[in-house]
């Protein structure tokens, strides 16, 4: 990865979630068995121990679980780009994310704030899920 490649060269194990990305969706491994919600992807459910994993569309929505403001440019990439807020959110679907808050005061983002779904787009073409403030 170079220091101008926003988004990792995706597997065979992760092409839908960078391919629903693209396509403005957040695409999220589903057990077929017991219908839990998994993320990071995985081939085995954590909850019912299941290898039948498919992919689905989320909601988009959550809520901040935690956040912190990234101030300095720990990379090159980061430059253009700060402050960036960092955040944990809980989705509907009961699983937690790690992303960017994008659209927000970081002073006065707080844990337990709604949030919703957004891409950003980077320089390389990449598109990444990221969250902003919910509008209702």
């Amino acid at each position: 990865m170079t220091d101008n490649t926003w988004i990792p060269e995706p597997t065979d194990a992760s092409r839908p979630f960078f391919e629903g990305a693209r396509e403005g969706r957040l695409r999220l491994q589903i057990c077929g068995d017991c219908g839990s919600w998994a993320y990071p992807v995985t081939t085995l459910c954590q909850e019912c121990g299941s290898r039948n994993i498919g992919w689905a569309d989320a909601s988009g929505r959550g809520v901040v679980y935690a956040h912190a403001r990234l101030a300095r440019p720990y990379h090159p990439r980061h430059t253009d780009r700060l402050p960036l807020v960092l955040a944990e959110v809980d989705l509907d679907e009961g699983i937690r994310m790690v992303t960017n808050v994008v659209d927000v005061d970081p002073a006065g983002l707080k844990v337990g704030d709604a949030v919703e779904l957004t891409f950003e787009t980077f320089a390389d073409g990449g598109v990444l899920p990221v969250f902003k403030p919910a509008t209702s």
